[in-house]
């Protein structure tokens, strides 16, 4: 059985219950009352009968002749002396009837009075019907509500079984919307979390497995060569050695970058806070020398802050390797520029050296590539630059200043960072 259909059914149990047990307290409530009324009614008509007797030289007589008129109510009497009736008046007891008969001592004598209770019992089988007839279509609505209410609580759950099928799949789910439920929410915020850092944990698998085949290829390649031809005779290992070395510290400067590339993806798991831009800017050129800050034109006047969305340790690695990247690969002066575009804060790193290539502008941010071979470093600088933006949910744009190359960052805007200001 489903857990939609446990929940309904087990939602119907309730109501039936509930149901169940008004009715029967009602019955129950309504019995007293006619129980009542009877024993007033019957305790009446005794008393008609205990006024319309009395007691003659011949013995026992009524006093009334017309104690049964003037009044609704069917019902008997009999006076009897030692089990034998010697008066009896009214309606008398028919088998299969419904009759409630009160006993009282009167003198010697012993006075049985008789009333017809058939009214009060189809009053209670009126209502007892009625009741019931009620009662079914309730159960059926409650039925339908529960298996409706059934379906909101577990459609969550479906969602979040489809999706965890998925993943088991390693197809990713969208993320699933967030519920109601307190509980449930947990459970699903959780689990996107989850999604996303199985993601982040696969890209990063296939990105070590793609560019280390890529660049341990060729060292690996030049290092078969070298051997081969020392086993073969053509070179001796005086001759090969500097070859072997090159392609050893090759693969070792590749493999130190993967590991340099997983690393700073495990280190930007970081939660964003409202950074003010200006300030955290001015106190980071102040530590570096040759480096000079400029606000933008369109960024605002005075000293009102710039909120963005951003981390301080993540936007220092971010600066420190940008501006890395243009002593070393541009000239100065190096520049800093920011401003504000919308909802974004435009943060810029311009150099004034010879720039780049149109055609390698789309290449900059893949690691390992060089604008010339034999180029020193890795080419990790700005592949991890681009990495940590992509966390911060900024956009990376790199294109050719005249001179030099501009990197600019543009980040979300904080619009109400001034109530938990950060630095």
């Amino acid at each position: 059985m489903s857990l939609r259909a446990r929940l309904a059914y087990a939602f119907f149990l309730l109501s039936a219950g509930i149901g169940l047990l008004s009715l029967l307290s009602g019955y129950l409530v309504f019995r007293n009352l006619v129980e009542r009324d009877i024993a007033l009614d019957l305790a009446e008509v005794t008393g008609r009968v205990l006024r319309a007797l009395e007691m003659t030289e011949t013995g026992p007589r009524l006093r009334q002749a017309d104690v049964f008129l003037g009044t609704h109510y069917v019902f008997g009497f009999r006076l009897l002396q030692e089990g034998a009736p010697i008066l009896e008046g009214g309606f008398v007891p028919l088998e299969g009837e419904a009759w409630r008969t009160s006993t009282l001592p009167w003198g010697e004598y012993r006075l049985e009075v008789h009333l017809r209770v058939e009214e009060y019992q189809r009053a209670l089988s009126t209502y007892l019907r009625a009741s019931l007839t009620l009662l079914l279509p309730l159960l059926v609505l409650a039925a339908l509500l529960g298996f409706y209410f059934a379906g909101l609580l577990s459609r969550p759950l479906q969602e979040l079984a489809q999706a965890v099928e998925s993943l088991s799949a390693l197809r990713f789910p969208k993320p699933l919307a967030p519920a109601r439920e307190r509980e449930l929410a947990r459970v699903i915020q959780g689990f996107n979390r989850l999604v996303e850092a199985v993601r982040r944990a696969l890209e990063r698998e296939r990105f070590f497995t793609r560019y280390a085949s890529h660049e341990l290829r060729s060292p690996l390649a030049v290092l078969r060569s070298q051997l081969e031809a020392v086993y073969g005779g053509l070179l001796t290992l005086e001759q090969a050695r500097a070859h072997l070395e090159e392609a050893l510290a090759r693969m070792e400067r590749t493999l130190e970058g993967l590991l340099t590339l997983s690393r700073a993806e495990a280190d930007l798991e970081v939660d964003l806070v409202p950074l003010d831009l200006r300030r955290f800017l001015a106190e980071y050129v102040k530590q570096q020398e040759g480096l000079w800050l400029h606000p933008s034109p369109k960024g605002p006047l005075g000293e009102e802050p710039v909120w963005a969305l951003a981390h301080p340790l993540v936007l220092e690695r971010i600066l420190d390797n940008l501006v890395e990247n243009a002593f070393r690969h541009g000239a100065p002066p190096v520049e800093v520029h920011w401003g504000v575009e919308g909802a974004e804060v435009v943060l810029e790193v311009r150099d004034h050296g010879p720039g780049a290539d149109e055609g390698a502008l789309d290449h900059l941010t893949q690691p390992f590539f060089r604008k010339q071979k034999g180029q020193e470093g890795l080419g990790l600088g700005l592949a991890l630059v681009e990495q940590a933006v992509r966390r911060l949910g900024g956009k990376l744009e790199l294109a050719n200043a005249d001179p030099g190359l501009r990197v600019r960052i543009r980040l979300p805007r904080w619009q109400h960072a001034a109530a938990n200001p950060s630095s």
